[in-house]
């Protein structure tokens, strides 16, 4: 049911019959009451009555010559102005006049009455009651203050030529949209799906020669050709312009759901007019803006951002425009007939519109709710009216030239007509956001297939909007969003039409919409196996919610940010932020790149993460604004025109993983998720419960970090249920929803039966899986970035399964942004995890996420504090040697870290075993000098004879700082020591060693990935056997000069 805006729909109550009060319905009611005070029963000034005057009318106030009856009521008293206006009221309004609008109206009345004219004093007295919010509601209508309502007219500044406007074109009954667009030809395996659509849509199917081609090559549709509606021609010639789209099968949900999920559970009334009509147009199943619509709250934001703004419904009231009442901004009425004044024969003057907003000024907190709706519109009527008088003078001076539009001979073409002229006159009314609602009749075809002419009519009327709005460079700023409450069913009824349904088939056209494409999904099956048809007729459930179409369009209109566009679509957090179209998806031009803003939260839209983000609320909005790398406006002044702008390294990190722990996954081939956690870090199982014909398991994934990265490699951590364990696999990445897959990695998995016991940790680093836990590591070459991943999984373990787990899916590589950190990895528990339940588990050594060095800028003298940054890490491969597990202190702790291990006779290479860090940028280059400081302590084997601690057999183990440099699949590309420090005797009192070494970058040795192996210890000597413990601290870097 409606709710009008104002305090009824702020209380989320409803008001039916306010449905009626729009600007024009206000305005002939309140002429036809004034006009039958003046005139009696006839039409003459505006009157309410059909009798038409003989001999025309005298528009003389007071002149009931004319008319067929007249209002006889005279006062007791008519000399008395008290007497007579308290008759009045008991009559009218049976005594509920207010005090301060009985005051009002007495000022007037007695400038005649006074005067002797006592009958024209009670005509006028009769007139301004019927103008009282008192006389058309009953309860108790206050006001405490003869203050008048002030409505926003946009006077603040605004930029003139940033000027967009969205037409919503509601087509009402439910149009049989599924005969709208039709697939054709060129289908998937070869299926002939016209044949099916044929066969599931019967008598009401249309035929090929009934259809004009348009092809949907990269659409990604069941069919690579498909037909409109041969009596909608400008919607082919516009999608062959690429100036339309369709978007298929959408409609209001709560929620993604098919069939197989409680799909009746849904908020909204289903497959009723009214209830459906005002879903489309709110947006807001779960009634949580109550009263509103997705273009008012659109609105509202976009005026809270700096625009100016106007939501416009022609010819009647649209809930689609009415935005929250705390932003006071206004949904305005249009007519489609030509101006004409207001009471143009009143009988007090040109006062009378004046003292009509008096009468309905503002209330007092404690009046009726009906009274005040009635003189908010009331109020809203006559600044309408205003406008529209400043258009029409604009006009009769030839400042707005409408002659190039031509006449309109429908409801839709004479609609879109008020819009062009509103467009025009954008510069007087001082907006540059505008929406429009407009609407045509008659879809609702139950007996018949009646949809030609109606097509017919509407195709009319776009071509010859469009014709407008290319004539006046408007096309690009403009787009027309066609729209109806539901779809119809696939097959039909035995009376030769269809009836109610729900998900349907809508178009956009616009010069700067990205067209030549269907967006959604077009019904891939015309029958019941498909995942989105319900019940025996064919009802499609949506599978493209109106929320991911109102978000792209918000974008594109200026709304960003998560807060924002949260406003305008209350349950848009329902849905995968990923799966909402931005202004990328549907436009040429646009302002949120889909796979930068999908991917994080990002509440004030500056696309930087929040949990980066150090400039909370930028004005987004302002162009040309300058930030820094955190999205935060520079402090300073811009520099001047010839001085270069400051660029920015974009910094790749190495990560164990690039997907990180709220990454959005999207399961593939289940019918349902057991257990959904694939990227907590745990041996915790993963499962899926796995679907006929869906496909093999696997899952999409969408890093929420937002940035792009490369991945080389793949672990996969065995669950508890090793016979569900995959073996094989496909690896895919893209960068937008609407590129295809492109395939990384594919192969063998060389799964064994081994399983980890579920929920203990897993310590994995960029460069070393967690050895403890079963598992498979697949590296690979790979030098492409992706945003998005795809990993399927074709063959199982056991290949009869109906289930697919695992504990954990790593994608190691490098994440590349300007600024993101990655997290820190996981430190490990005081008591080592048990290893897998099968098979021996190898040795590990936990390590730390590796360092960036040069994030940011690095100065010289700057030193960067290995320790207190947990910028280390401790490297356990040691060659085929009996590893002691390294007991870890680089914990961002400050405390030192201790490494302990013995090896056997005769060891070959040398065991190496050290801290180390990784630094993954094009920072470093050939002349860079850098001085590397630590200290060191040998505990066990000192030799007190020699002075200095050395092994058991008398070998000294050798402490030294090496760096090199590996392309991305490990080989090295330059390998040298620098500052070789053997042990020596520079021990202090307790037994620590400084060192401080200062080495160059050598020519040839520059970008790429760096590693660094700080303090490598290794038995530099000979290849005896030896027991050492080392511990390492106050490790330092710093860039002595560039």
């Amino acid at each position: 049911e409606y709710e009008p805006a104002g305090v009824i729909g702020d209380a989320g109550l409803v008001s039916p019959e306010a449905g009626v009060l729009s600007g024009t319905y206000i305005s002939n009611l309140l002429e036809g009451l004034l006009a039958l005070s003046k005139f009696g029963m006839t039409n003459c000034g505006k009157g309410i009555v059909s009798y038409y005057a003989y001999n025309g009318c005298s528009n003389r106030e007071g002149d009931f010559t004319k008319s067929e009856g007249q209002l006889e009521f005279v006062s007791s008293d008519i000399a008395n102005i008290d007497t007579m206006i308290d008759e009045f009221s008991l009559l009218l309004t049976a005594g509920r006049l207010g005090s301060l609008n009985r005051r009002i109206i007495r000022s007037v009345v007695l400038d005649v009455h006074q005067y002797g004219h006592h009958e024209k004093a009670a005509r006028i007295a009769q007139q301004l009651i019927a103008m009282t919010p008192e006389y058309h509601s009953t309860n108790l209508s206050r006001r405490q203050s003869s203050e008048v309502r002030t409505l926003e007219d946009n006077k603040r500044a605004y930029d003139e030529s940033d000027y967009k406007a969205v037409v919503y074109w509601l087509f009402k009954g439910g149009v049989d949209s599924y005969n709208l667009i039709v697939p054709m030809d060129d289908c998937v395996d070869g299926r002939d799906v016209f044949a099916e659509y044929t066969n599931a849509r019967k008598y009401v199917a249309l035929k090929k020669d009934q259809l004009l081609n348009i092809s949907t090559v990269g659409s990604g549709q069941v069919c690579d050709k498909f037909g409109v509606n041969g009596n909608f021609p400008i919607l082919q010639q516009l999608y062959n312009d690429d100036d339309a789209l369709f978007i298929a099968n959408s409609g209001v949900i709560t929620q993604p759901i098919n069939k197989h999920m409680n799909w009746q559970e849904t908020m909204s009334i289903l497959f009723a007019h009214n209830h459906m009509q005002k879903e489309a147009q709110a947006i807001d199943p779960m009634g949580r803006k109550a009263g509103t619509g997705v273009g008012g709250r659109m609105m509202d934001m976009l005026k809270k951002n700096g625009f100016n703004t106007a939501a416009n419904t022609v010819q009647g009231k649209a809930l689609l425009n009415k935005g929250d009442s705390k932003y006071n901004n206004p949904s305005w009425n249009i007519n489609t007939r030509s101006y004409q004044a207001f009471d143009p024969y009143s009988s007090v003057g040109e006062d009378m519109v004046d003292i009509i907003k008096e009468l309905n000024g503002v209330m007092s907190s404690d009046t009726s709710v009906y009274g005040e709706t009635w003189s908010a519109n009331v109020d809203q009527m006559l600044y309408e009216q205003e406008q529209e008088k400043t258009v029409f003078n604009a006009l009769a001076n030839n400042n707005l030239d409408m002659s190039n539009y031509g006449n309109a001979f429908s409801t839709p073409a004479s609609q879109l007509k008020a819009v062009a002229k509103t467009m025009k006159a954008r510069h007087l009314r001082r907006v540059n956001r505008d929406i429009f609602y407009v609407h045509q009749r008659g879809f609702d075809d139950h007996f018949k297939d009646n949809l030609a002419p109606k097509l017919q009519v509407s195709n009319t009327a776009l071509t010859q909007f469009v014709t407008w709005l290319k004539a006046e460079s408007l096309w690009d700023n403009t787009i027309i969003l066609m729209a109806s409450e539901f779809g119809r069913t696939i097959t039909p009824n035995p009376r030769g039409g269809t009836d109610h349904a729900w998900g349907g088939n809508y178009f956009m056209v616009g010069g700067g919409v990205k067209g030549g494409q269907i967006v959604g999904e077009y019904p891939t099956k015309l029958n019941n196996e498909y995942q989105y048809w319900t019940g025996r007729r064919g009802r499609m459930i949506p599978s493209t919610s109106n929320d991911a179409v109102w978000n792209g369009i918000a974008t594109w209109m200026g709304v960003k940010g998560d807060e924002d566009l949260n406003f305008i679509l209350p349950t848009r957090p329902n849905f995968p932020k990923c799966d909402l179209f931005t202004d990328e998806d549907l436009f040429v031009n646009f302002n949120v790149p889909k796979m930068s803003s999908c991917t994080i939260d990002d509440e004030d839209g500056d696309l930087v993460a929040d949990d980066v983000d150090y400039c909370e609320g930028t004005k987004y909005w302002v162009d040309g604004l300058e930030v820094d790398s955190y999205g935060c406006a520079l402090p300073t002044p811009s520099p001047p025109p010839n001085t270069p702008a400051p660029t920015i390294s974009r910094v790749a990190h190495e990560v164990a993983n690039v997907l990180d722990e709220n990454s959005h996954l999207q399961p593939l081939g289940a019918s349902n998720i057991y257990s959904n956690k694939l990227l907590d870090g745990t041996t915790t199982r993963y499962q899926l419960v796995l679907a006929d014909g869906q496909g093999p398991p696997g899952f999409i994934a969408t890093p929420s970090h937002g940035q792009p990265s490369i991945v080389h490699g793949i672990r996969i951590y065995m669950s508890d249920r090793a016979n569900q364990s995959p073996t094989s696999y496909v690896l895919q990445g893209r960068n937008n929803r609407a590129d295809g897959w492109i395939t990384i990695a594919e192969g063998g998995t060389n799964m064994s039966n081994q399983q980890n016991e579920q929920g203990h940790p897993i310590y994995s680093t960029p460069h070393e899986p967690d050895l403890t836990k079963a598992h498979r590591e697949i590296l690979f070459t790979n030098n492409e970035s992706y945003m998005q991943y795809r990993v399927v999984f074709p063959t199982l373990w056991y290949s009869n399964s109906q289930y697919f787990s695992v504990a954990e899916i790593e994608l190691v590589g490098r994440v590349i942004y300007n600024g993101w950190t990655p997290p820190p990895s996981r430190a490990p528990t005081p008591n080592p995890t048990p290893g897998p339940t099968t098979g021996e588990p190898s040795a590990a050594v936990p390590t730390a996420v590796p360092a960036d060095l040069c994030a940011g800028t690095w100065a010289d003298g700057e030193e960067k504090v290995v320790l207190s940054n947990n910028y280390d890490s401790i490297s356990g491969r040691a060659w085929k040697s009996t590893v002691v597990p390294v007991i870890p202190g680089f914990d961002g702790t400050g405390q030192a870290a201790m490494m302990y291990y013995s090896a056997p006779y005769a060891q070959q290479p040398a065991i190496r075993q050290g801290v180390s860090m990784t630094i993954l940028n094009n920072c470093i280059r050939a002349g860079m000098r850098f001085q590397v400081t630590w200290k060191v302590k040998l505990l066990d084997g000192a030799d007190d004879t020699q002075g200095y601690p050395c092994s058991l057999n008398g070998s000294c183990p050798t402490a030294r700082f090496r760096i090199r440099q590996e392309d991305s699949t490990g080989k090295i590309l330059c390998n040298g020591w620098y500052g070789v420090s053997r042990t020596d005797t520079n021990w202090d009192v307790d037994g620590w060693n400084f060192k401080s070494e200062t080495f160059t970058i050598p020519s040839g040795c520059t970008g790429n990935t760096w590693r660094w192996f700080l303090l490598d210890l290794h038995n530099g000597q000979n290849f005896s056997p030896f027991t050492t413990k080392m511990i390492v601290d106050d490790t330092k870097i710093v860039l002595l000069d560039d």
